[in-house]
């Protein structure tokens, strides 16, 4: 049986450094690694296609944090798949190519191409729809949870952390080595490799082996997991048929320090990052202690971050928190590490249970936090920020880091304006951080439509780069990447293609006017929800009514899906039932968007399909602000007679002291559609005036919010109006004869004018 040194050294030219990702400890060592062999080559875990980028990963000027930024369209649904590979100062990767560049040595990354990887169906699927797909992440066998167990620790980033971080004497580099050697096998026992793993080890494998024949000593970097595969298969016939299906698009980007953390979607990641890139300095600066020389300075910065946020936290409970965190450490017979200090920190400035959630807080963006990282300068930029360049510099907006401008952009007049709105509208549909829009019509979302110019601030950050390199998957320029994000989002099963025709069209694409609507018709044909059919309608009829005033002329089709879209919301209201108070409200504001389209004779409207499914909806299960809003829609519209009116506000009046809650609902549906009309109806009111007074103080408290809700739709004059009507005529008191109250009933009566006047102020009702 072979010993670990001589597994760690299968062959006399050939020593595997096997790694965590983004260790600190892993890197330090690495680097004794590289001094003690002296490697002719040192071969690097990592799609081939980032040997393209090694210029740029190893020029002087160079800083991590950053990240290579693959992208490709594979598999049967030419989905766009796309994949991050991050590098910190920690990471061993990282320290492995600088000290390549440093010592004269040459590097190279020897994993499968991406591009092979992401032609397997299993794969693709996640490389295009994961958050944030890395290449880095390993198996996680049943084998990690037994000794998470056993161990006592919280989870395996506190067990790492215990026997291969902070947790261990200083070893040799050859040492450490051989016990992650030995973690990476039990990993794999009694676990069988999947085939992409499998595929993997045995393309690195074949990349060793072509080294080794060129006669190199040779360095090998990789996930402690891989070793054995790898080392296994140096003897196996190098494998066919892993060639790419299609190149793979490989950028730098900046990958800020945050982006690492854990929580933040980077399943391989290490937690705390700006926590390891202290200790990371440390090392670098000969520290006998480094992962115990932050706790000092985070413990200090920390409690100065509280006492910003008014807890109250001194210098004397941070620098008890370290004290406590070694004793800690103690008593758990261990070295003083990240879960010590967490623990230590929280005991000592957690004052009361409401500090908890900032001090949490706190904690994670200070542990997380961390340098920029350095692009090399001049480097090649990918073609779509090539494109949003050039398109901002034709528009004579911020083009370069640093600027910013406020554009005032008049959309409907001038078409050179016009054209710098659909601009921004492409940049802000694909997510790129550049532009806010802080005033002007918001037709997706159906706010300011009144307004004829639009009012933004654009800012150029790293993150617009940033972004704009990642969205490169989706086409080289800005109207290409957002025809295909646009059409990415079509083929999506959730949700209503209808806000896309709104995207188009502000952004300028009516060019897929065409495939969007076929998406629309077929939803239509697709979709039963009442309230998702009626929302959809509203969006497609805002698309219609302003396409030519944004230029879409190519929209010709949008009439008869609009009339097949209303008429098919008219058939299915009935059906709608009791809902919750959000979809109740949501359902409220489209039946008075229809009833908007019947107002202003919309040519797709159908009125009496419509006050039929009104009165369908009325004499149904609906929750109570739907009723009231269909009562309003048939009392505008004539459809009812004022006696039909009278008893359906009576039959609800009735439930006075059965439901005052539903009493108010129902009035804030009737009076969102048909205030006018109430006002001017001195009977209605009356009976509105009896119920109120009629209602106990109980009644009229659970009542209130929704009354609230109900007379905030009013205007001033409105509510001045409804005031004098509910109040009635002054009268002359006739106190002959009755009975005089004694002081303490004044006292209370007072009491309760005062209450009463603190709720009719929140009401806007009164002086």
């Amino acid at each position: 049986m072979k010993s670990d040194a001589e597994r760690l050294a299968p062959r006399p030219d050939l020593m595997f450094a096997p790694v965590r990702h983004h260790s600190p400890r892993c890197a330090h060592h690495l680097r004794e690694l590289v001094a003690d062999f002296a490697p002719q080559r040192i071969l690097i875990e990592g799609p081939r296609e980032l040997n393209a980028l090694m210029p740029l990963l190893q020029h002087k000027q160079t800083r991590a944090p950053l990240a290579a930024y693959l992208h490709t369209v594979a598999g049967e649904d030419a989905l766009r798949c796309r994949a991050y590979v991050p590098l910190t100062p920690f990471s061993p990767e990282w320290v492995a190519l600088r000290e390549a560049a440093r010592l004269g040595i040459g590097a190279s990354f020897i994993d499968l191409p991406f591009a092979t990887r992401a032609a397997d169906s299993a794969n693709s699927a996640y490389f295009a729809r994961a958050p944030e797909p890395t290449l880095a992440d390993e198996p996680r066998t049943g084998v990690i949870a037994a000794l998470v167990a056993h161990s006592g620790c919280q989870d395996f980033d506190a067990w790492w952390e215990r026997h291969f971080e902070s947790g261990l004497d200083a070893p040799g580099a050859h040492a450490y080595f051989a016990s992650l050697l030995v973690f990476g096998e039990l990993l794999r026992a009694g676990h069988d490799t999947d085939a992409d793993n499998a595929a993997r080890e045995a393309h690195m494998a074949a990349r060793v082996k072509e080294a080794l024949a060129l006669g190199e000593r040779c360095l090998v970097v990789c996930g402690a997991y891989h070793v054995a595969g790898i080392s296994a298969m140096l003897d196996a016939p190098a494998p066919t048929g892993t060639a790419a299906a299609q190149e793979a698009g490989v950028h730098l980007i900046a990958y800020p320090l945050e982006r690492f953390e854990r929580s933040q979607r980077y399943g391989a990641g290490m937690p705390a990052p700006g926590y390891y890139q202290r200790v990371w300095q440390a090392w670098q600066t000969g520290d006998a202690a480094p992962y115990e020389q932050p706790f000092a300075a985070l413990a200090i910065e920390l409690a100065a971050n509280l006492r910003e946020n008014s807890i109250p936290v001194s210098l004397p409970d941070a620098i008890e928190a370290v004290s406590m965190t070694h004793r800690l450490a103690a008593l758990r017979g261990c070295r003083a590490g990240l879960a010590e200090l967490r623990e230590s920190l929280r005991s000592t400035m957690v004052k009361e249970d409401g500090d908890a959630a900032s001090f949490g807080a706190a904690l994670a963006s200070l542990l997380a936090q961390g340098p920029d990282g350095v692009l090399p300068p001049n480097m090649p930029v990918a073609p779509l920020l090539a494109d949003a360049i050039a398109a901002c510099l034709r528009h004579r907006i911020p083009s370069r880091f640093g600027e910013s401008k406020k554009k005032d952009l008049d959309i409907y007049r001038n078409a050179r304006h016009r054209a710098a709105s659909q601009v921004l509208h492409q940049l802000r549909f694909l997510g790129v951080p550049y532009g806010e829009r802080i005033a002007g019509p918001d037709f997706v979302n159906g706010t300011g439509l009144g307004r004829v110019r639009e009012i933004w601030t654009l800012r150029w950050i790293t993150e617009t780069a940033t972004s704009l390199t990642e969205n490169n998957r989706y086409g080289a320029s800005l109207a290409d990447a957002a025809v295909n994000k646009l059409l990415e989002q079509l083929a999506q099963p959730a949700g209503s293609p209808a806000d896309l025709v709104l995207h188009l069209l502000a952004m300028g694409l009516d060019k897929v006017a065409d495939k969007v609507l076929d998406g629309v018709e077929r939803w239509l044909g697709d979709s039963y929800d009442p309230l998702a059919l009626a929302q959809g309608t509203a969006k497609l009829a805002l698309a219609f009514e302003a396409r030519l005033a944004l230029g879409g002329v190519g929209m010709a089709r949008l009439l008869p899906l609009l009339e097949r879209g209303f008429s098919q919301t008219c058939i299915r209201l009935p059906w709608l039932g009791m809902s919750d108070a959000a979809r109740a409200h949501a359902m409220l504001a489209a039946l008075d968007d229809l009833h908007g389209m019947i107002r202003r004779q919309a040519p797709w409207a159908d009125a009496p399909l419509f006050y039929d499914a009104c009165a369908s909806l009325h004499a149904g299960e609906a929750a109570p602000q739907v009723r009231g809003g269909a009562a309003a829609v048939l009392t505008v519209s004539g459809s009812w007679t004022p006696a039909q009116t009278s008893a359906a506000l009576a039959a609800t009046f009735a439930l006075a002291h059965l439901a005052p809650q539903a009493i108010a609902d129902y009035m804030q549906g009737f009076l969102r559609i048909a205030r006018s009309w109430m006002l001017a109806s001195p009977q209605h009111l009356a009976q509105l005036s009896a119920v109120l007074a009629s209602w106990s103080e109980d009644d009229f408290l659970s009542a209130l919010p929704s009354m609230r809700l109900a007379f905030s739709q009013l205007s001033r004059r409105e509510t001045d109006q409804l005031a004098h009507v509910l109040g009635g005529p002054s009268q002359a008191l006739d106190l002959a004869g009755a009975r005089v109250p004694d002081m303490d009933t004044l006292h209370q009566s007072r009491l309760c004018l005062e209450q009463v006047a603190g709720i009719m102020q929140r009401w806007g009702v009164g002086p």
